[in-house]
């Protein structure tokens, strides 16, 4: 079965908006030519911030790619560097790229817009400093030409570092049991590498602010509990390591965002999320253990380190942060537990910033 490919009626310039015409009879009696454009194939979706040193080559590997038949969308997002002006003498050149500016909003709204303009029934990620190799988008493509049910696909990748070199292959779980075991634990796939059904992405709700930093570890989740999901164990994808990612920089805040993703996979079987998933993470976080402390049920031994993770987040109240620790010891003692409330206590005391004293 193949993805279906919908056709759009365009003007014979090609523009997206009509053209204007002036009042002359000559312009007026003129017959509107039109013509039938297919879509294309797949959209590609590049969120970027500052990027300046690493978009064009990334850019240039997806305008290279064996699949012509592409649009790409570069989602600026607030960058103070040549980042614009680097993607724009791209486009220009190159039709199929289109900049559109998302002004410091965050990387969750950058990834919606671009997710809005998509026309393709297929989405592909990039990030802006990765490298996608000639033949990824064509062989993720054929997946989803090979099996309807499938509804999010990843492949494996080769981690490089700031200037290119290979430094290791980067490994994924394929599919099946490995992948919904991995899924219930950790994040199994690369979110720059994958590929989706544009519809299903949105039926689903998009991305959500509640879990930035972890925003497609929960939309895998929730794809999976409607529809197939698959890893490659091709690597299609060159995957750069450097000191500026937001993967290094955000460690915490990252493992909070996952740790919520979880829970909130475990409590959609049975209730509503008791939290603004389009709200602030912390806020989010605060809201979910308040709800989960109330419930006055112990916590079991897989719950505990997610707690662990969400705890960490600044301005969780003390006697909440108490309240889950008792719950925590009774639900599954543990010499672990016992220690859980002085790492806690440490954490916040040297993450606090220091007061200056005044003379």
């Amino acid at each position: 079965m193949t993805v279906d490919r919908p056709t759009k009626l365009w003007n014979w310039n090609f523009e997206t908006r009509p053209p204007t015409f002036d009042n002359s009879t000559a312009t007026r009696s003129r017959p509107i030519i039109a013509r039938t454009v297919p879509l294309p194939t797949v959209s590609v979706i590049i969120p970027v911030r500052d990027g300046a040193q690493y978009v064009g080559e990334a850019l240039q590997s997806i305008l290279d790619q064996d699949l012509a038949d592409i649009e790409v969308i570069v989602v600026d997002d607030g960058s103070r560097d040549d980042t614009a002006a680097i993607a724009t003498s791209i486009s220009d050149r190159d039709s199929r790229v289109r900049l559109v500016a998302n002004r410091g909003k965050g990387i969750v709204d950058a990834l919606n817009m671009g997710l809005s303009l998509a026309q393709a029934p297929l989405v592909a990620r990039m990030d802006c400093d990765d490298v996608s190799l000639p033949g990824r988008l064509r062989l993720q493509v054929a997946c989803f030409d090979a099996d309807a049910d499938l509804q999010l696909l990843g492949t494996a990748g080769l981690q490089i570092d700031r200037d290119g070199n290979p430094l290791r292959p980067v490994d994924v779980p394929a599919g099946g049991d490995p992948l919904r075991e991995a899924l219930a634990r950790y994040n199994p796939m690369l979110h720059p590498t994958v590929m989706f059904r544009t519809e299903a992405v949105r039926r689903a709700g998009g991305y959500r602010r509640a879990f930035t930093h972890a925003e497609d570890y929960d939309l895998w989740l929730r794809l999976s509990e409607t529809g197939k999901l698959a890893n490659m164990d091709a690597r299609l994808v060159k995957l750069r390591s450097h000191p500026g990612q937001v993967s290094r920089m955000k460690e915490d805040q990252q493992k909070a965002a996952a740790a919520l993703a979880r829970q909130s996979a475990l409590l959609r079987r049975h209730r509503a999320e008791p939290f603004d998933a389009n709200g602030q993470p912390a806020q989010a976080i605060a809201s979910f253990l308040a709800s989960r402390a109330a419930m006055g049920v112990g916590i079991s031994s897989p719950e505990r380190r997610d707690i662990e993770l969400l705890l960490r987040t600044a301005d969780i109240p003390l006697t909440l942060t108490l309240k889950l620790l008792f719950l925590a010891a009774v639900g599954a003692p543990s010499f672990r537990t016992l220690a859980l409330g002085p790492r806690l206590a440490w954490r916040r005391m040297i993450a606090r910033p220091a007061r200056m004293r005044l003379n």
